[in-house]
């Protein structure tokens, strides 16, 4: 009867647990790995930026779903293209805010993962 129990305690605490985890980790590995790839290029390709990028994506996964980080960062690079293209989507107060919760994210990353 133990046995029972505990396997049924188990269980359910992994059911409990299992969203959250799966919530935290749906970034496609490809996609964390070409943002982490851009990161370095960004620092000079430093070594020691393989781990601080890596970090970087990471908590940006754990604030953002990756639906989310698709959007808010395509607002982000949209809103960063010089002239006419860029005005498009610099206009409205929709980008605006993205770009702005955005990048509020990054750079409370980056300090976390000791970026400067």
């Amino acid at each position: 009867m133990k046995f029972h129990r505990l396997y049924v305690m188990t269980a359910t605490i992994a059911a409990l647990v299992a969203p959250g985890l799966a919530a935290a980790n749906d970034f496609p590995t490809a996609s964390r790995v070409e943002f982490a790839l851009d990161c370095i290029q960004n620092y000079s390709n430093n070594q020691e930026y393989i781990y601080k990028c890596s970090c970087l994506i990471d908590e940006i996964a754990a604030k953002l779903s990756y639906d989310e980080y698709v959007e808010l960062s395509s607002f982000s690079r949209s809103a960063a293209m010089s002239g006419e293209r860029g005005g498009m989507f610099r206009g409205t107060d929709q980008t605006k805010e993205a770009v702005k919760k955005y990048l509020g994210i990054v750079s409370e990353s980056k300090k976390r993962c000791f970026i400067k």
